[in-house]
């Protein structure tokens, strides 16, 4: 099994973030406010981008901004700080003063740490609906709440409350489903062990079809826990509220570079995946075909009717507050703030479409 299927939980469990402490100082570049053409004539304003995983094609769209040379139109130096089961969060890199951007995969534990005291800005985020889910077999599909309730399910620690939340969220009796403890494997779900397997959609149905033939819609159906009630955005681009007042210029100029990229992503998956496979993440040993198709089952969840008219990265704080907020409260994490207020910041995302949908 490929490296990026071992994925720390966006399935269930916390990050460990509430014990943060309020971040520190980081290092300040350049806000000049100059143009892209005047920044290379200057020296290049250096950026640390910690990732929330290994750098495979979760995060296409920043590593073709960088291939492509977005970045260095705009005056800025990157740096990928790869991530991993054992490494710290972003929040926890930010805190520490060793990255300036971090890519969070948990928007609500990103909120909680933020709303515990941490000073933390989220600027936009990539997925509009978070790959964590729910892949079940076509002859016992779970598809909605009411299938869930009478499953059984295959699910990683820490899945419990988030299932819970989907059926209380739903109106139905929670814990009525069963649950099977499972690994990041989902031969159990082929081999009948049970009905459902909680998983990323974009990450373990690679594996249902490279290893077992199965094919989507065929003979496996995913859906996610946003179609289920339990919507939340993923990989969130977060900083300091230090860093985002002090350098306003370079967010923008990373922000206006990393749309690009994310459209060229969305545009034709499989360069992203060339570039993972054989420079951003050439010591992993990705498998490209499956990068590409991880790639193509992203792409939709990366776009919703938001984005067609806001444009890609943004977020609609009126769903964070009404829908996203006592979804996580739902699913026992606290503390959760009345509104995102102070915690989600779109003005430097609204800086860098500058009127616009695209780039």
């Amino acid at each position: 099994m490929n490296q990026q299927f071992s994925r720390r939980s966006l399935l269930g469990a916390g990050l460990g973030l509430g014990a943060l402490a309020t971040a520190g100082a980081l290092s300040s570049c350049s806000s000049s406010g100059s143009s892209p053409a005047s920044s290379e004539a200057a020296s290049p304003t250096k950026l640390r981008i910690t990732l929330g995983w290994v750098s495979n094609v979760e995060f296409g769209g920043y590593f073709l901004a960088d291939d492509r040379g977005y970045y260095k139109d705009e005056g800025l130096e990157i740096e990928f700080l790869p991530g991993g089961a054992n490494a710290p969060s972003a929040a926890q890199s930010l805190a520490a003063g060793n990255a300036e951007i971090g890519l969070s995969p948990s928007m609500s534990d990103t909120i909680v740490a933020a709303a515990k005291g941490n000073d933390l800005k989220i600027l936009g985020a990539v997925f509009q609906d978070s790959p964590g889910g729910i892949v079940s077999l076509t002859k016992k599909p779970v598809k909605t709440p009411k299938d869930l309730a009478v499953a059984k399910v295959l699910g990683q620690g820490g899945t419990q409350p988030y299932l819970d939340a989907i059926l209380e969220l739903a109106g139905l009796p929670p814990a009525t489903y069963k649950l099977i403890p499972a690994g990041f494997d989902p031969s159990p779900l082929v081999d009948g062990q049970g009905d459902a397997y909680t998983c990323y959609v974009t990450n373990q149905p690679t594996t249902l079809e490279t290893q077992f033939g199965l094919v989507k819609d065929k003979d496996y159906v995913t859906v996610t826990y946003s179609e289920l009630g339990l919507p939340s955005y993923a990989d969130v681009i977060v900083t300091t509220g230090k860093f985002a007042s002090a350098n306003e210029d370079a967010i923008v100029k990373f922000l206006r570079a990393s749309i690009r990229g994310w459209q060229d992503n969305v545009a034709d998956p499989s360069i992203a995946a060339t570039l993972c496979v054989e420079k951003y993440g050439a010591d992993l040993g990705l498998d490209l075909k499956q990068q590409i198709r991880q790639n193509e089952l992203q792409a939709p969840l990366i776009q919703s009717a938001f984005t067609k008219t806001h444009g890609l990265l943004n977020m609609d704080t009126a769903l964070l507050d009404s829908k996203m907020l006592p979804a996580m409260k739902a699913a026992g994490q606290t503390p959760v703030p009345a509104n995102v207020k102070g915690i989600v910041d779109l003005s430097y995302i609204a800086k860098a479409f500058n009127g616009k949908t695209t780039l």
